[in-house]
């Protein structure tokens, strides 16, 4: 059942509210920096486990772009 509130308490529960979203995106923010941080730490000590050898033919490729697809044409 709609009830009016007074503009003082309206305000201050739109107030509440953008704050409570705020904190909650903050919040969100903060986790997404934290997982990306742990997966370049895992990204690098694997990167830095492998041998001479090894490193340059994942840097190869790692730096090897992607072909479009080739058409065959024939007699």
């Amino acid at each position: 059942m709609p009830a009016d509130l007074p503009e003082a308490v309206a305000n201050q529960l739109m107030t509440e509210t953008v704050g409570n979203i705020q904190s909650a995106n903050a919040s969100s923010r903060n986790v997404a920096t934290l997982a990306n941080g742990v997966l370049q730490a895992a990204m690098a000590r694997n990167f830095d486990e492998l041998g001479v050898i090894e490193s340059r033919a994942t840097s190869g490729v790692m730096a090897t772009p992607i072909a479009s697809p080739t058409t065959q044409t024939g007699s």
